[in-house]
């Protein structure tokens, strides 16, 4: 796994990955403790969101410069 002495910058990224996931499951957790309008087309696009930061910190893990959008070949989908 990188790490922030080695990989200062992919560090950053992959950390602010994972900050981005928590700030968005917060705000998702909030819409739904709050919000009786809110529905399943809003959770699908909200939790989508929180998935695609999950996927890229989960991809970058490694990563040492090259692009890491690709859905990771050793975590299968559950859904």
């Amino acid at each position: 796994m990188i790490n922030s002495r080695d990989n200062p910058v992919q560090w950053a990224s992959f950390v602010q990955e994972l900050a981005d996931a928590s700030e968005h499951l917060e705000g998702l957790i909030n819409k739904l403790q709050f919000d009786a309008s809110y529905d399943e087309d809003r959770l699908r696009t909200d939790l989508g969101h929180v998935m695609a930061h999950l996927n890229r910190a989960w991809a970058s893990r490694n990563l040492t410069g090259e692009s890491f959008r690709d859905y990771p070949k050793d975590l299968p989908p559950i859904a």
